[in-house]
C-alpha cells in the first residue's frame, strides 16, 4: 500500500515509532461525547486559498447541522495569510480559533506557546468521539506534528501541535502531446532535463508554450520544497552530521547553477516571481510541457475539465535522478492547529475533530483533496478508483506517488527561526537568477548569514 510506503519514507526521521506510541496511548474512548457541547458557539477559521479549502466549504453546513456552531473563516494567498496569523497569534487576541499550519510553520509557533496542545483533548472521552481513531492516521504523518520544542531534534518527540488534512510529495507532470510532437522522452535525470531544455519551446493550443514551470518566489519553500527537491537528489543538505551548514558546498552550488539553468532556458521571462499559485495554474493552462518537481496534490485540478486545459493530456513520472543517481522529494503536510489564546476551544476541537474524521476526510479527498493521511482513505474504493484514472495511463499518478513516498522526506531540522533562514536561502537564489553576483558568493553569504541566526 502506498501509506506503508509513506510511513517509510517520513520514517527517516524518527517519526513512525513515536507515532505508533501515540496511537496506542490514544485508545479510543468507549463513552460517547456530545457534539451539542458547544451549541450556539461561532468559532473563527484562518484558510489558506487551497485545494483543500474548495473540497471542504460545501461540507461546512454539516457540521453548523450537527453540532449547532456556527463557522466563520478568512482566506487568503498562502503568504499574505501566514503573515496575519502571525501577527494575530504573536499578539494572543484570539481573533482564530482554528488555521491551517505545516509543521514547519509550527515550529515557530509552538515554541512561543501560541499553540494548544492536543494530547490531553484526544485523551478525553468527554471531548472525543469513541470512532475518531487515532490509529487510523498514516504513523509518520501524524507524528510529523509532534515537536518536544528542542531546536534542531525532536521531530517526532513531545506534544502534538497539530492533526494533518492532507499530504503532498514532489514529481514531474508532463505533456504527452507536447513530448510527442518535440520527439522527445520523458526524462529520467536532471543531465536530460537540461540536455533537452533548449527544445522545449513550440506554439500550443493556447499560444506560445514554454518548457517548464515551477515555483521560484523569494520564499521559504523554494529552498524547502520544490528546489530542494532538487537539492537532495544532488546531495546538498542544510546541515551535516556534525550540525555545519552547508549551504555553499560544492554540491549545493552545482544544484543551484543547474537550477537557475533550467529556468533561464526553459521558463518565461517572470518565472523568478512564480509562487505555488502561479505554478498549478500555469501547467492547468497549457502553456508548459513541464511542471517540474511541484506538489502531487496538484493532479485533481490538472485533471478535471472545469479548470484545466489540459484534461486528459497529463502525465506523471517520478522526480529526476541526480548526478549520483540519487532520487528525492520533499515531503509538506498541510494541518489544523488550535490557538492557545481561542476563547472557544471545546467548539474548536470540535470542529478539528470533524474535519479530520473518517468521513469527513474521504469526502475532502473525492473533491479534490489529496493526499490522503488517513489508512481508511486509502482503503475507500471509490478515493483508489479516482486516483487510478489520473495519468496517461490507468494507475500511473499512483505508481508515480508510490515512488515519491518512498523517499519522501522532512529534511531540515526543526527550528523556531527556519523560515527566516529559508527565506534568506532562497534570496541568495534569486540573486543569482538575477544575475547579482555570482553563485558560490551568494550561497556563502546567506550561509553567513544564517549561522548568525542559529547562534542568536
Amino acid at each position: 500500500m502506498l501509506s506503508s510506503l509513506m510511513q517509510r519514507g517520513l520514517g527517516r526521521l524518527p517519526l513512525a515509532a513515536t507515532a505508533l506510541a501515540a496511537s496506542v496511548a490514544f485508545t479510543p474512548a468507549k463513552a460517547e461525547m456530545n457534539w451539542k457541547a458547544a451549541e450556539g458557539q461561532t468559532i473563527n477559521l484562518m484558510l489558506i486559498s487551497h485545494p483543500f479549502v474548495e473540497s471542504l466549504k460545501p461540507l461546512l453546513p454539516e457540521f453548523t447541522a450537527k453540532t449547532g456552531i456556527k463557522v466563520t473563516f478568512e482566506e487568503l494567498a498562502e503568504q499574505s495569510g501566514f503573515e496575519k496569523l502571525l501577527a494575530d497569534l504573536s499578539s494572543k487576541t484570539g481573533t482564530y480559533d482554528v488555521f491551517m499550519t505545516s509543521p514547519l510553520n509550527n515550529w515557530q509557533y509552538a515554541s512561543a506557546g501560541w499553540l494548544e496542545p492536543l494530547d490531553p483533548l484526544i485523551a478525553d472521552k468527554e471531548k472525543t468521539a469513541s470512532d475518531y481513531d487515532v490509529g487510523d492516521f498514516i504513523p509518520s504523518i501524524l507524528s510529523a506534528g509532534r515537536w518536544d520544542l528542542t531546536p534542531l531534534k525532536g521531530i517526532g518527540e513531545g506534544s502534538l501541535w497539530t492533526l494533518p488534512i492532507n499530504f503532498e510529495s514532489y514529481q514531474l507532470a508532463y505533456r504527452p502531446s507536447m513530448l510527442k510532437k518535440l520527439g522527445l522522452e520523458v526524462p529520467k535525470t536532471y543531465a536530460d532535463l537540461l540536455a533537452m531544455a533548449d527544445k522545449l519551446k513550440l506554439d500550443g493550443p493556447n499560444g506560445k508554450t514554454h518548457g517548464i514551470i515551477t515555483r521560484f518566489d523569494r520564499y521559504w519553500d523554494l529552498p524547502y520544497l520544490t528546489f530542494g527537491t532538487m537539492l537532495e537528489s544532488y546531495g546538498a543538505e542544510m546541515l551535516d552530521k556534525d550540525g555545519k551548514l552547508q549551504i555553499c558546498s560544492d554540491k549545493s552550488i552545482a544544484a543551484t547553477t543547474d537550477f537557475i539553468t533550467l529556468i533561464k532556458k526553459a521558463s518565461p521571462e517572470g518565472a523568478g516571481a512564480f509562487t505555488w499559485y502561479e505554478a498549478m495554474q500555469g501547467f492547468a493552462s497549457g502553456q508548459y510541457v513541464f511542471s517540474l518537481n511541484e506538489a502531487n496534490l496538484f493532479a485533481p485540478t490538472y485533471e478535471d475539465p472545469k479548470q484545466s486545459a489540459i484534461a486528459g493530456d497529463v502525465g506523471y513520472a517520478p522526480t529526476p535522478l541526480g548526478p549520483d543517481g540519487k532520487r528525492a522529494a520533499a515531503a509538506w503536510i498541510w494541518s489544523l492547529s488550535m490557538n492557545s489564546a481561542s476563547k472557544h476551544k471545546d467548539a474548536a476541537w470540535l470542529f478539528m475533530q470533524w474535519v479530520t474524521s473518517k468521513d469527513t476526510m474521504i469526502k475532502t479527498h473525492l473533491a479534490g483533496n489529496m493526499n490522503p493521511v488517513r489508512q481508511s482513505a486509502w482503503d475507500s474504493p471509490d478515493v483508489v478508483k479516482l486516483m487510478h484514472s489520473w495519468g496517461e495511463k490507468p494507475g500511473q499518478y499512483i505508481e508515480a506517488a508510490k515512488t515519491e513516498a518512498e523517499v519522501a522526506t522532512i529534511r531540515f531540522p526543526p527550528h523556531p527561526e527556519l523560515t527566516r533562514m529559508l527565506d534568506r536561502w532562497a534570496e541568495a537564489i534569486q540573486k543569482s537568477y538575477f544575475g547579482q553576483g555570482d553563485v558560490k558568493t551568494n550561497l556563502c553569504e546567506a550561509q553567513d548569514d544564517i549561522q548568525r541566526m542559529l547562534d542568536e
